[in-house]
């Protein structure tokens, strides 16, 4: 009896798959065109402007010393106005979209690569005009962040890492590490429902005892069921190459803030302290909130605008530290 549960219960999710497959990308059921999420998401200061054949969204808000603001992989520049409101006072706020998500793109050339996100960047601020920056970026983001510093010391003149991604990963360390069984990535990897990405953030959230805000979990539903998004998603992933992130942070000189959640279980809070490590040309500061997860800029994010308003200020230079480069001891023959 069990094996005919068992069958039953196979054939069942196989129908359900073939009809997701076929409602995906037969009938176009849940996709959402670029024209549709840019309706959505844009802001009356969003523009659009062509960087070397990619069409690149950034919102420019405010007057004053310019601050560029970087997301992360799964969402756009939107999951930032929360900060952003805090800072459009007394700074110019520039959020821009990288790819794959968001409204920049699609790429042209199919390069989803870490330096092609670089150098959108830097066509962005060339177009701009902008050279003096206080750069803020998370997650995968902040592997932009802090590979435009090293490459454009001059520039940068703060940096914020928040939950930065970019470090080595084994196969049991990998964020993106495959979950579930081989049916079930297949099923996602076509269609996420809006409860998915509710049940995969519900938990990030649990430190603060705070359900994930429903804006939120719409953000990431719709921008991740874009037309186009699965593949271009695809490209990123085979072409996503950190290099050797030792030696790039160790060329920023920015002075550097890097906030992080010790509730995160996307990456682990140690890694703050391996980035601090290596930020040999830079004086850091760290520092970990007890009750946030990955999204601590959302979670508790007066307590994060503040930091980030006195990082900019001056307030918390009396506590930044550099690390000393150690001579490497080659042992005799």
């Amino acid at each position: 009896m069990k094996a005919w549960g068992w069958l039953v219960g196979l054939v069942v999710l196989t129908v359900l798959g073939v009809g997701a497959w076929i409602g995906w990308r037969v009938l176009g059921f849940g996709n959402l065109s670029r024209a549709e999420l840019q309706a959505r998401y844009a802001l009356p200061e969003s523009h659009f402007v062509d960087i070397d054949g990619t069409r690149v969204h950034y919102i420019d808000q405010g007057k004053g010393p310019t601050v560029l603001i970087l997301p992360a992989s799964f969402m756009n520049s939107r999951s930032w106005d929360g900060v952003a409101a805090k800072l459009v006072p007394d700074y110019r706020v520039i959020r821009m979209d990288v790819l794959p998500i968001g409204l920049t793109g699609p790429e042209p050339h199919g390069d989803y690569s870490i330096d092609r996100n670089v150098a959108l960047v830097r066509g962005l601020m060339e177009k701009l005009d902008l050279h003096d920056l206080r750069v803020i970026a998370t997650s995968s983001g902040a592997i932009y962040a802090y590979h435009y510093a090293a490459t454009y010391p001059d520039d940068v003149k703060r940096l914020v890492l928040i939950n930065a991604a970019g470090m080595p990963r084994t196969a049991a360390t990998d964020p993106n590490r495959a979950r579930g069984s081989a049916l079930e990535r297949w099923l996602l990897s076509w269609y996420k429902p809006r409860s998915y990405w509710l049940d995969t953030e519900r938990p990030q959230f649990a430190g603060t005892g705070q359900q994930p805000p429903a804006w939120f979990v719409d953000l990431l539903y719709d921008l991740n069921r874009r037309e186009g998004v699965r593949e271009e998603g695809a490209k990123q992933l085979e072409q996503f190459h950190i290099g050797d992130p030792e030696a790039i942070l160790a060329k920023v000189k920015a002075p550097t803030l890097i906030l992080w959640g010790l509730a995160n279980l996307t990456v682990s809070h140690l890694e703050a302290n391996v980035f601090e490590l290596w930020l040999t040309g830079a004086p850091s500061l760290v520092k970990k909130y007890p009750k946030a997860g990955h999204y601590p800029y959302i979670e508790i994010e007066p307590e994060v605008s503040a930091d980030i308003r006195d990082f900019f200020a001056g307030k918390l230079d009396s506590q930044l530290r550099q690390t000393a480069r150690l001579p490497v001891a080659i042992p005799a023959p």
